[in-house]
Parts: structure tokens; C-alpha cells; sequence
């Protein structure tokens, strides 16, 4: 039932999002066509309609990125917490089916916004330094000079791929964090009657303050203990234990604290939702 789920919630997305992925292409082309304009001579009637295309494409890449959290957030409130959640509610699938299902696809349409926005703002700068993509790439080391500067600061390649997981773990689960954040308050605010609009920004807001105030109290204590360890990062082998441990440790916090959303968003729906 999770992939029929899924299979669905990604067809409703998608005719939302692949016309913003097409909008943030058609206007990179433009975008890219009115710099090239403006660097020649132009009137400046023609000046203001070149800069306009520009500034619509920053605005249309920045539009993007909003429009995939506000996207996510408004499915989750239309399909389990309106009207229609009297018919999902009623399917043959756990509670945690119905969360997950709008986590995955979340993820997905995440993971695809950074790239679309990344490779067209990668393409345009290629292209408006009239660079080809062999002189891009040519720039960069080959695969035996990377060896060999690790080597010479005695860095194993296993841990930056360690690092690089840790990186990508925390990005995941951040990203998970970011829509529960919504989801718990949503839950919860809507286990009443009424107002519920108004106690899911009031449960938002305290759930902001209360697990902010718990991560600056861990941080602390966790600074003034690295503190009195003597911390030192003299040298390059140093530097990659520190930076695998601060980011264990990002993750862990990140961890705990999305899955405390991850049971008031369940506990939201299971025990009190309120749909009247």
C-alpha cells in the first residue's frame, strides 16, 4: 500500500513541480541570453527588459527551493488534516505508512530541486565565462593527484568518503526535521476543536523555542568539554577527527530531535486528530 502511496503522491507533486523545474530552464536559457545582450550595446528600453529577465530567473531559482517545502507542507495539511483525510484515514495502511509516504517523496522533490537549480547555475556560469565543459572538468586534479595530496598529509581516502556519508546523513535527516517540524505542529494543532490554524503556529513556535533551547544547552556543555580536552587541530589528521566528530555529533542531535517530531506527528494523527 506505502508504493501504491507513493506512486500517487508523486503524480500530484509532479504536476506541480516538473512545471517549476521547466520555468527555472526556460528562464536560465532567457537569463543567460539577456546577460550576453547586456554586455553589448543596447538601449535602455532593451537594458530594463534584459536586467527584468535576469532578476525573474534569481527570483524564479530562490521561488524553487520555497515552493518544494510550501508544496510538501500543504499535501500533508490537505490530504490527512482536511476533508480528505476523512478518506486516508480510512485506508489500509498504518499511520506510519501515511507519514512516510509524504517524507520519501519530500526527500525526493528536495534532492531534486538542488540539483536542477545546482546544474543551471553551474551551466550559466560555464556558459557566461565561455568555458566548455572539457576546459570545466580539465580544471579539476585527476584521480592520482588527489592520491597523492592525501598521501602527503597522511589522510586516508576512507575517511573523507566517511565524512562526505556523515554529510549526506545530516543533510537527509535535516531535511526530514524540516517537514516534521510542519507535520508535529499541524498534528498537534489540529487535536482541537477549534482554532486550529492558530495552535498549529502556536505549537510550531514553541516546539522552535523548546528544541532550540535544548541544542544551544547541549552544544554548550559539549564546547566547554571540548574545551577541557584541549582540542588542537595542528595537523591534517586532527582536523578529519574533529570534523567526523562534529558532524556524529550534528547528526545525533538531528536524529533525536527528528524523531521526537516523528512521534508527536504520529501521536497527532493516531490519538487525537480532530476533523470536524
Amino acid at each position: 500500500m506505502l508504493g501504491k502511496l507513493l506512486k500517487h503522491e508523486f503524480r500530484a507533486t509532479g504536476r506541480t513541480m516538473l512545471p517549476v523545474y521547466g520555468a527555472v530552464v526556460v528562464l536560465a536559457v532567457l537569463a543567460n541570453v539577456s546577460i550576453r545582450m547586456l554586455s553589448g550595446n543596447v538601449g535602455p528600453l532593451l537594458s530594463i527588459f534584459f536586467g527584468l529577465i535576469v532578476a525573474a530567473f534569481g527570483i524564479c531559482v530562490v521561488a524553487a527551493g520555497v515552493m518544494t517545502l510550501v508544496l510538501m507542507v500543504k499535501r500533508f495539511y490537505t490530504n490527512y488534516l482536511k476533508d480528505e483525510g476523512y478518506l486516508m484515514h480510512t485506508l489500509p495502511v498504518s499511520v506510519h505508512g501515511l507519514v512516510w509516504s509524504k517524507m520519501i517523496v519530500s526527500i525526493v522533490w528536495f534532492a531534486a530541486t538542488f540539483a536542477v537549480i545546482g546544474l543551471v547555475l553551474l551551466l550559466t556560469a560555464i556558459i557566461q565565462t565561455d568555458t566548455s565543459l572539457a576546459q570545466f572538468f580539465a580544471g579539476f586534479p585527476s584521480w592520482a593527484e588527489i592520491r597523492e595530496g592525501l598521501d602527503q598529509y597522511g589522510i586516508r581516502l576512507g575517511d573523507l568518503w566517511f565524512i562526505g556519508f556523515e554529510a549526506l546523513l545530516c543533510v537527509i535527516v535535516g531535511s526530514l526535521f524540516t517537514c516534521l517540524h510542519f507535520y508535529a505542529a499541524m498534528s498537534l494543532g489540529h487535536m482541537f476543536a477549534k482554532d486550529k490554524i492558530l495552535l498549529s503556529i502556536v505549537f510550531f513556535v514553541a516546539i522552535s523555542f523548546v528544541l532550540s533551547m535544548a541544542t544551544t544547552g547541549y552544544s554548550a556543555g559539549r564546547f566547554y568539554s571540548l574545551e577541557s580536552m584541549d582540542v588542537t587541530l595542528d595537523t591534517a589528521q586532527e582536523a578529519i577527527r574533529f570534523a567526523k566528530a562534529m558532524l556524529g555529533e550534528m547528526l545525533l542531535v538531528e536524529a533525536v530531535q527528528t524523531a521526537v517530531l516523528y512521534v508527536a506527528t504520529v501521536l497527532g494523527l493516531k490519538r487525537g486528530l480532530n476533523l470536524a
